[in-house]
């Protein structure tokens, strides 16, 4: 398993209506299954990172800012807080 701190791959995360997410630093192979909050490079609506807000609470549901479908629910994930992704609505990334 990867830890924090070594280099990944940046990926662009858009919504299946062709709206562009985020740009988020992915370590490991296989498909995007969360995003972790401190590693989005570029929040590109501001649905994952509030200005003026530490971050999202666990729980919270984030919804393209475009379509309105639910993209992901804010979880802890290993002591971190991440997004999990709904696979119907996020276009599918793999690495």
């Amino acid at each position: 398993m990867k830890e924090r701190g070594e280099k990944g791959r940046v990926i662009e995360v858009g919504c299946q209506c062709g709206q562009p997410l985020a740009r988020y630093e992915k370590v490991g192979k296989g498909k995007l299954q969360k995003m972790y909050l401190d590693m989005i490079l570029e929040d590109r609506t501001g649905i994952f990172i509030k200005e003026g807000e530490q971050s999202l609470s666990t729980g919270t549901e984030i919804y393209c800012s475009n379509c309105g479908k639910r993209v992901a629910t804010v979880q802890m994930i290993h002591g971190r807080p991440a997004a999990k992704i709904n696979h119907g609505v996020v276009k599918p990334v793999r690495t």
